[in-house]
């Protein structure tokens, strides 16, 4: 049996044979820019406080009680706290700086519950006052000390934001009701949170409800945040973080485990306080473990959210360069961008990662892939994916260490090590991408090839505005060679990565034609006649620029959008579009109630890349039903720019919601 969307069904009609003529006088106002969020241009160098610098040993035990039972620090037990703190990381910001990156992301700074089981909160996800500093980390004034130093640099200070839980304080007795010990009745702050009746109190696997919204987070006091009280409460809490602390964005962890009620009411607020504090680009980015687009894609394009960190760009990204097979996939990645566009966000906006403190580090994803002992092999793939992070769409975020060559030994707790000289063990002998094991000197004292790439890749960004905010479009992708362009005003771009074990060549088109093309990193040959012909060594990757700047000649098409339903779980339905003679367009979609007033649903900057999955040549967005009343009819219209800023209309299209 067929299955039902859980959105009515969009019925397509037939096309509308005539065009737009009627509205010749207002065309210019059925194109929309492709819009770049406020994460698209930042490069986000991310830190887990306790585990960077030690810049002030009197705060270590975070009070006057030295016992592990009630301070947690233990520094050679990877799960204890182990001295890192706000100095540590002013002490670095120059260290930050000079590596090229725009933002500092650190966890989470508020007080913790400081042991829980076998355990201390050294990583920051266990709060239980959240109006200020945990002491292991400093005081308020190095807090703001840091925050200014970071401004003085034109870095921004991002903080991990959890509203989803607090410290396991609940308990839950013979019958399940909810208790709380005397000792602990009152240790949240604000008040609001000591509050069992501001919970869910289901446990870890609730019975009733939703488990993702409403279960205990590895029994972590899950909020009730579909309650008027939690919500409030939330906003005046973190939009005082912006207004005492000066911070300039926020890293939302656990999501998806909050309801999507929250957001739409949480988020406008932050952002309007954020706007006020004189901060119009507040970066804003959600954590969702989830790999497949179509999931990821809902909080984005669905209002909830402006970014969230690629779970789907690290799958896809890992796997091609660990084992630099299925280009293929990659392209398919890309494709999967369009499910992001919306006139307010798009696939540029997300946060782009490699490896993390939950899952475990590039680097040791790198070390399972490569023969021990093939120490170049393991160089030449750590700087092939750093090429992918740094030079592909999105705003990178590189987890601090991986620079340095850190791998470990697995996630979570095996992969949070110490850039100040480690007393574990394990840590001081790990293998090292580009050096040798630590041993007991400090990682900052080491230099290591990564860090040099980083700073230089960096630089070509920052030289070339292209390679971070123009268009991306794939140009070819098959085995183990992936390439695409880049372009923005004019200026284009070739970036290839060659992820297999041996050379690779490859001939495709681009903007620029029969023109000479400038290495700017790495390493490849291109030449250029009626299509670009490449040369690669293995495990490699270029960056090329043309000399001369692309000029879209030509007579310029655009196709009548056809709408086509889809099986994704949101409902949403493809709406695209072609267009002929151009090098490089933007098209805009717009729709409206039949009588109504024209509405954009997103541009498109680029085409599809052809695949098993998707057609290749298209300019694409998607139509929301939830959108509309069912049972409406809505017409839909493309249009884009030709050479000489002639505005093209396409014939509409009626479709029945």
């Amino acid at each position: 049996m067929k299955k039902v969307s859980l959105f009515t069904a969009i019925t397509i009609s037939l096309v509308l044979a005539t065009a737009l003529n009627s509205y010749a006088e207002v065309k210019s106002e059925f194109i929309k820019p492709m819009v770049r969020g406020p994460q698209s241009d930042e490069s986000v160098y991310f830190v887990m406080t306790d585990r960077f610098e030690n810049g002030d040993t009197s705060n270590d035990y975070g009070g006057t009680d030295k016992s592990i039972s009630v301070s947690g620090y233990l520094p050679d037990d990877i799960g204890w706290w182990h001295g890192g703190d706000f100095r540590g990381i002013t002490k670095r910001l120059d260290y930050i700086k000079s590596m090229g990156f725009t933002s500092l992301w650190i966890t989470p700074p508020v007080v913790q519950k400081s042991v829980q089981g076998n355990s201390s909160a050294y990583h920051g996800y266990w709060g239980i006052d959240f109006t200020t500093v945990d002491p292991h980390l400093g005081s308020e004034a190095d807090f703001k000390e840091l925050v200014s130093q970071a401004h003085k640099l034109n870095m921004k200070v991002i903080i991990d934001v959890v509203v989803n839980h607090t410290a396991d304080v609940i308990y839950y007795d013979s019958n399940g009701r909810p208790q709380v010990n005397a000792a602990e009745a009152n240790i949240k702050k604000p008040e609001w949170l000591n509050l069992i009746s501001n919970y869910h109190n289901l446990g870890n696997n609730p019975r009733i409800g939703n488990s993702v919204l409403d279960g205990d987070f590895f029994g972590l006091d899950d909020l009730e945040t579909e309650n008027p009280k939690v919500i409030s409460g939330w906003i005046y809490v973190w939009s005082n973080w912006i207004t005492k602390f000066d911070i300039d964005g926020m890293r939302i962890d656990t999501f998806k485990h909050v309801n999507p009620e929250f957001w739409k009411v949480f988020i406008p607020k932050i952002q309007a306080v954020a706007l006020a504090a004189g901060k119009k680009d507040f970066p804003i980015f959600g954590e969702s473990s989830d790999t497949d687009a179509q999931s990821l894609s809902v909080y984005v394009a669905g209002g909830e959210v402006p970014s969230v960190l690629d779970f789907d760009f690290q799958k896809q990204v890992k796997s091609f360069v660990q084992f630099g097979v299925a280009a293929e996939a990659l392209a398919e990645l890309f494709n999967r961008d369009d499910l992001y566009t919306t006139p307010t966000t798009n696939a540029y906006g997300l946060a782009t990662f490699l490896g993390n403190h939950d899952m475990g580090r590039i680097g040791y994803f790198l070390t399972n892939a490569v023969s021990a002992g093939e120490n170049q092999t393991l160089l030449e793939r750590a700087k092939l994916a750093n090429a992918s992070l740094f030079l592909l769409r999105g705003g990178p975020v590189l987890y601090y260490g991986d620079e340095k060559g850190m791998t470990g030994y697995g996630g979570d707790k095996k992969a949070r090590q110490d850039m100040f000289a480690t007393q574990v063990v394990d840590w001081q002998n790990e293998v090292r991408i580009g050096s040798t094991p630590i041993k007991s000197a400090s990682a900052f004292d080491v230099k290591n090839p990564l860090e040099d790439q980083i700073s230089e890749l960096q630089k070509v960004i920052a030289a070339n505005p292209a390679l971070r905010n123009g268009t991306q479009e794939v140009r070819y992708a098959k085995n183990g060679l992936f390439v695409v362009t880049r372009f923005l005003n004019g200026a284009e771009y070739v970036v290839a990565l060659n992820g297999s074990d041996t050379p690779a060549q490859a001939q495709f088109n681009v903007g620029s034609l029969k023109g000479e093309w400038e290495l700017l990193s790495g390493s490849c040959t291109i030449t250029s006649d009626s299509k670009i012909a490449l040369a690669i060594t293995q495990r490699n990757y270029c960056v090329t620029k043309a000399k001369a700047p692309v000029v879209n000649a030509g007579v310029m098409k655009i196709s009548t959008p056809k709408i086509k339903q889809t099986s994704l779980p949101s409902g949403w339905s493809e709406v695209s579009a072609q267009v002929s003679g151009a090098k490089y367009a933007e098209v805009t979609f717009s729709v409206r109630v039949k009588g109504g007033k024209w509405k954009t649903i997103g541009t498109a900057d680029r085409r599809t890349f052809a695949s098993d999955a998707t057609t290749g040549g298209l300019y694409r967005v998607y139509l929301h039903p939830e959108d509309f009343k069912k049972g409406s009819t809505v017409e839909v219209v493309a249009a884009t720019v030709d050479a000489n800023k002639k505005v093209l209309l396409s014939k509409i299209v009626k479709v029945k919601i």
